[in-house]
């Protein structure tokens, strides 16, 4: 039999650490096996962990949620934010816009209504204002709006008697009275005036059949033409519109008009002052006008018709008598080639006139006159300053007389040249609803100085 060999001693040793053994495997398992109280506080502590991990996932969700709704609210102000801001934006344009469209119409309405008296008037004293000491005299004291000098006018065309007159008979020099001579010497034109009659029946019934659309346009280019500008393409076309109702097609000759060969036709628009009494003993009403006009030739110019814009400032001596300031329009045919020259001339000219009528735009009258351009000779013996000059240049004895029998001389050599060469106008004038038309009587002297507001 083998004998044992494991001593009391080390049995010993071997259950203590089979003890030490058992004992750690219990520790390390959290609870003895046997401990029913640390197993239950064991498993209250992992459904507290699995609660708190829970909770804590909870939360994290919770916070990301209300991070991502916050993202998301603050995206949706930032959009409604930007949205309100352009919203206004497009409002305020929108406003602006409609402010803007209501401020054209209203200036579009404004341009294509009637002119008024006190507005037309405005434009004729800027028109003489800048005319300055070229208005032939007429410039000026103010009445009603309208400047002139009656004295001034009278002593040109009725300047026989004067000291200048009175000195040139002690030479042996007729000057003869301008206005007489020239109202003699242009009765076979004024006549000829008279004899295109027809023509102003056509005018007077085409313009009665002129719509809004056609006075609107007239009104429209004539206020930029009075404000001394050039009418748009636009505006061109709409007067085109009106003038061929007026005028049938006149690109290249006009077929309604009085005689054929190179002509203009056109509107104008006549602000004219209310009249005075020339100086004692001579009582003729002198007054004073401004007319702007836009004229279209009847010929080719470069390819196309010609237009021009212009006016003239005129001093008149007439029988008629006005008490207020009036506004006409006219509708004018004139011969000739028109005028482009860009320095003011003076011209002189003598009105024809017909009986007048009413019709929808107000009165209307037949008109015409025969015009004559002034050469400086005539002109200087016909304007009262002009006078005085030659009356201080004969009193000279070193210089004035020989000076002043020359051109006294060349005067009536120039005047007979004068009435020779003449311009005819016809047409009618329409006076404002309320207002009589404005047209001087036969045989009435108009002396002018005119110049070109615009070519094109």
């Amino acid at each position: 039999m083998t004998k044992s060999i494991f001593s009391t001693k080390t049995l010993v040793a071997c259950m203590v650490m089979m003890g030490s053994l058992m004992a750690t495997s219990e520790a390390l398992a959290g609870c003895r096996w046997y401990d029913a109280g640390c197993k239950a506080r064991e498993a209250a502590d992992k459904v507290r962990r699995a609660a708190e991990e829970a909770a804590r996932a909870a939360q994290a969700a919770a916070d990301r949620a209300r991070a991502e709704a916050e993202a998301r609210a603050a995206e949706a102000r930032r959009i409604a934010e930007q949205a309100a801001a352009l919203a206004a934006q497009q409002a305020a344009a929108a406003r602006a816009a409609a402010e803007a469209a209501a401020r054209a119409a209203a200036e579009v309405a404004r341009q294509r209504a009637p002119m008024q008296p006190n507005e037309a008037v405005n434009f004729a004293n800027a028109r003489i204002n800048q005319a300055g000491s070229l208005a032939v005299s007429t410039a000026l004291t103010a009445s009603s709006g309208i400047t002139r000098v009656a004295n001034d006018v009278n002593a040109g065309f009725r300047s026989a008697g004067d000291a200048l007159d009175n000195e040139l008979k002690k030479l042996n020099v007729q000057i003869p009275d301008v206005a007489g001579y020239v109202q003699e010497a242009v009765k076979p034109a004024a006549g000829q005036v008279k004899s295109f009659d027809a023509f102003r029946r056509t005018m007077d019934s085409n313009f009665a059949k002129l719509d809004s659309n056609d006075m609107g346009a007239i009104w429209s280019v004539m206020r930029t033409v009075m404000e001394q500008k050039r009418p748009s393409n636009e505006q061109i076309a709409e007067f085109d519109a009106a003038m061929r109702d007026l005028f049938g097609d006149v690109a290249n000759g006009c077929a309604v008009c009085p005689m054929p060969g190179p002509s203009g036709v056109g509107i104008s628009v006549t602000v004219s002052s209310p009249t005075v009494s020339g100086a004692t003993g001579l009582p003729i009403p002198l007054g004073a006008s401004v007319t702007f006009r836009l004229v279209k030739s009847t010929y080719l110019v470069n390819g196309r018709p010609q237009y021009v814009a212009d006016y003239a400032v005129n001093a008149e001596a007439t029988v008629a008598v006005r008490t207020l300031p009036e506004v006409s329009l006219g509708v004018a045919w004139i011969r000739g080639q028109l005028a482009t020259n860009v320095l003011p001339l003076p011209s002189l000219g003598v009105a024809v006139s017909t009986p007048g009528a009413t019709t929808q735009y107000g009165s209307y009258s037949g008109a015409g006159s025969v015009g004559l351009t002034m050469p400086e000779a005539v002109y200087m013996f016909l304007d009262k300053g002009e006078r005085n000059k030659l009356l201080a240049t004969l009193k000279n004895p070193a210089q004035g007389p020989n000076y002043v029998i020359g051109k006294a001389n060349q005067a009536i050599r120039e005047l007979k040249d004068m009435v020779m060469n003449y311009g005819l106008e016809t047409g009618i004038n329409v006076g404002m609803p309320g207002s009589l038309a404005f047209a001087r009587p036969d045989g009435a002297m108009v002396m002018s100085v005119g110049g070109i507001i615009a070519t094109f």
